[in-house]
């Protein structure tokens, strides 16, 4: 195949259709999670000396995993939780939209890995046929998951790490989020 002419790296958009990679393979489907991942849930949006958390838990209530959060992100999950709407669009609500634009339907979510005190996740899509897996910041993740109601699965790995007992349940709800935006 000869080589692809480009402009700044991108391939030109004259020099015609350009493979694409493969979809990355996707881990788990619609029937269940991943091998050896463990469905949680998105409980609430807790409150800390190091700011805000969301608390994953598991169906037996045992196991909390906290991940730190900015104050978007925990105001995207704090409505989606409650069931209410920012009055203008917030990012993740932007995100719904335009999947559902493209066709694409958010399938599941993962939390995938922890390297150096930095959560790493995972959202998968489904768009006709095609299976989708992209990189995302956990918290966006699990943002998408509470709007779209569909499951967040999480390695052993990283609960084996971060994860806590229920005693962490007993943190304070983080405070109503101010709508300033």
């Amino acid at each position: 195949m000869p080589p692809v002419p480009t402009v700044g790296g991108v391939p030109s958009p004259s020099a015609g259709p350009v493979a694409l990679p493969a979809p990355t393979p996707l881990l788990g489907t619609e029937q269940g999670p991943p091998a050896g991942y463990v469905t949680m849930r998105a409980l609430r949006v807790a409150a800390t000396p190091q700011g805000a958390a969301v608390l994953l838990v598991d169906a037996a209530g045992a196991k909390v995993v906290p991940i730190f959060i900015g104050d978007g992100e925990a105001l995207s999950i704090h409505l989606r939780l409650s069931g209410r709407r920012a009055q203008r669009p917030l990012t993740h609500d932007l995100m719904d939209s335009t999947l559902r634009e493209l066709g694409a339907r958010l399938v599941h979510v993962r939390v995938d890995r922890i390297e150096g005190g930095v959560f790493f996740g995972t959202v998968v899509l489904q768009q006709g046929p095609r299976a989708i897996a992209i990189d995302a910041r956990p918290s966006d993740a699990i943002a998408l998951a509470v709007g779209n109601a569909v499951p967040i699965h999480v390695a052993p790995a990283v609960i084996a790490e971060a994860g806590l007992g229920a005693e962490a349940l007993d943190a304070p709800p983080a405070p109503e989020p101010r709508q300033t935006l």
